[in-house]
């Protein structure tokens, strides 16, 4: 157990995402790190031992948040559509704004393939799992999740094309339309009832 406070963990971590987006992860050092999130230098080496660290517990963080975001998403009185549009972009509406609104985004997002690939595959691995289940109960429900040959190619198609949409779109408005777009003709194709008005 770490004697760092999770008020002075998520502070610091809040600092590292301020700086390595501000600054790129090559500029931001340990010292910026602490004095952005208003603690001592020791105070950041008692929980990290350099910045790759600090990187590395930051995207853990933001995986994890993403997920929860992901699976929080999904309510039961909506449409398979809606609630398809809501999980993704409960998963990726915070990576689409750091690679839009930030002058490092893409840097970090490079720097998550390289350092944190770990994190990586778990949140792609931890969005399958959560499209493969939702998939399953659609299906249950009428749902023609076989027209994707099963709920395992469903979660991979979704989750490789909503992947290239974030990547594509430039603004937030003209990503929030193609993920609807996305979920409306997934739906659509797997003709589930009520979506197709």
């Amino acid at each position: 157990m770490s004697i760092v406070s999770d008020h002075n963990l998520r502070r610091m971590l809040e600092a590292g995402l301020t700086l390595f987006s501000r600054h790129g992860f090559k500029r931001a050092s340990m010292a910026d790190i602490a004095r952005e999130a208003g603690v001592a230098r020791a105070t950041l080496y008692l929980r990290f031992a350099d910045k790759r660290a600090v990187f590395e517990a930051l995207a853990a963080s933001v995986v994890d948040d993403a997920l929860a975001g992901a699976e929080a998403a999904w309510r039961d009185d909506a449409t398979f559509a809606d609630n398809l549009e809501a999980t993704i972009l409960g998963k990726d509406l915070r990576f689409f704004r750091l690679l839009r609104a930030t002058p490092h985004g893409a840097e970090l997002f490079d720097l998550d393939a390289e350092l944190a690939r770990v994190e990586a595959s778990r949140l792609d691995a931890g969005f399958t799992a959560l499209l493969v289940r939702r998939a399953d109960a659609a299906a249950r429900v009428g749902a023609d999740i076989d027209a994707f040959g099963g709920a395992a190619e469903f979660a991979a198609f979704l989750s490789v094309t909503a992947s290239g949409v974030k990547y594509e779109t430039r603004t937030e408005n003209d990503y929030r339309t193609a993920i609807r777009r996305l979920a409306r003709v997934t739906a659509a194709a797997a003709s589930t009832p009520g979506d197709c008005k």
